[in-house]
């Protein structure tokens, strides 16, 4: 049996993520000595072109494109942005990072950082993870004493200033431009594109936002390389990916499986199966903005793909039995999207609520035939005519229930 690969979480419960020294004797801090003794910035992009590497947090953007965009900016000030918001309803991957190996996500941030030109980087956190942002200042302030950051680092004429900035916990600050918004001072709402944060970003100026998990990925390429990286996973989607993989398995965890793995392995081989007496009707891949995998979709391979079937998002799996209620499922989908909305343009504010209101009368058996009608109007509006995607998300596990459980939401007897 061929060996699996840990990128991100190889030193996960084998080092104390509060001492840094472990994190070096363990290998940490090898790949940014690499860079500064024998690389260069535009030879840490190709590495990364190389590997493939994709946005974890849900878009699946290609990272060497988004970095090199900013590299190539003419701009005597740049910025780096690790997107550590993490919002979505059952989506812990990135906390996870945090708690166990904080010094991979500061080392691939600062290399990240220096191959773009940036001097200032921020980690963007959720203000509600109070111990996770405990672990990374103390963290930082570990990396600036070995002068991992700092001027000079390490000797070198590169120089790298790190701030935490704790967002309020709003859904939508983990969209770029609502984030930027956020650090800004300004309220957490999405900015019309173009231009894009690479080109007019934090401050009007060039900006590189990755998320954690993406980001962490980075040491690793560039002491291995992109091509052993590429290697990994699947054709489409090189690496690995962490999954969450929760609801009616034996076994509900953080898992770090190669991207291509099927659905059917992961709830099986990973998380322990379904629970005993129990037996699946669906997973919601993605969080709550995820579309639902039927039986029928199990044997689909989970990657990164713009013709894929079912989207695989920030990698967040809720595995749903049949003694689960749609009805309060429906509830929790459009409640959270209701309360999230920034409220910026009326469909999604509207709209949002709209849907939230019918789902409660759906569950109280209180529907009429207008609300049967309203629901494709609403469900329409979110998906074409919303700012964000914010809309759009609020409306696809909706969409996707009415397909597969129609008679079940209206309580129709068969």
């Amino acid at each position: 049996m061929k060996k699996e690969i840990k990128i991100i979480t190889k030193n996960w419960g084998r080092i104390n993520p509060n001492q840094i020294e472990e994190y070096i004797a363990a290998g940490g801090y090898r790949a940014l000595r690499k860079f500064v003794a024998e690389m260069s910035p535009q030879s840490v992009l190709e590495e990364i072109k190389t590997s493939g590497l994709c946005g974890r947090g849900g878009a699946g953007f290609p990272t060497g494109r988004k970095l090199e965009c900013v590299a190539s900016e003419k701009s005597k000030e740049k910025y780096f942005i690790c997107n550590l918001d993490e919002s979505e309803p059952g989506t812990y991957k990135d906390r996870s990072i945090v708690d166990n190996d904080p010094h991979m996500l500061l080392e691939g941030i600062i290399i990240g950082a220096l191959a773009v030109g940036a001097r200032k980087a921020f980690i963007y956190i959720n203000g509600n993870y109070q111990k996770e942002i405990e672990i990374l200042e103390r963290a930082v302030e570990q990396a600036q004493e070995k002068d991992f950051i700092g001027e000079n680092i390490l000797g070198s004429k590169y120089g790298l200033e790190m701030e935490l900035f704790a967002g309020a916990g709003a859904y939508i600050c983990g969209e770029e431009t609502a984030l930027i918004n956020s650090i800004e001072g300004n309220r957490g709402e999405p900015k019309a594109r173009p231009p894009y944060p690479t080109q007019c970003g934090l401050f009007g100026q060039p900006t590189a936002i990755n998320n954690a998990e993406t980001i962490t990925n980075i040491p690793w390429i560039i002491e291995n390389g992109g091509k052993a990286y590429a290697k990994i996973g699947s054709k489409k989607s090189p690496g690995t990916k962490l999954f969450i993989v929760n609801g009616a398995v034996e076994n509900p965890d953080v898992f770090e499986a190669p991207l291509g793995i099927k659905l059917v392995d992961l709830i099986g081989k990973y998380a322990g199966g379904i629970q005993a007496g129990k037996d699946f009707w669906f997973a919601q891949i993605g969080g709550s903005s995820g579309r639902l995998a039927m039986e029928k979709d199990l044997k689909l391979k989970l990657e990164y793909d713009c013709e894929a079937k079912i989207p695989l998002g920030s990698g967040a799996v809720l595995v749903v039995d049949k003694t689960a209620d749609i009805h309060e499922l429906l509830l929790s989908w459009t409640g959270f999207f209701r309360r999230e909305s920034c409220g910026k343009c009326v469909p999604c504010r509207e709209g949002t609520f709209r849907l939230w209101e019918i789902a409660k009368r759906l569950q109280d058996g209180e529907v009429s035939e207008r609300d049967v009608a309203a629901i494709q109007d609403i469900l329409w509006t979110l998906n074409n005519t919303t700012f964000c995607p914010l809309g759009k998300f609020a409306a696809t596990a909706f969409s996707d229930a009415l397909d597969n459980f129609r008679d079940e939401i209206y309580k129709i007897s068969k």
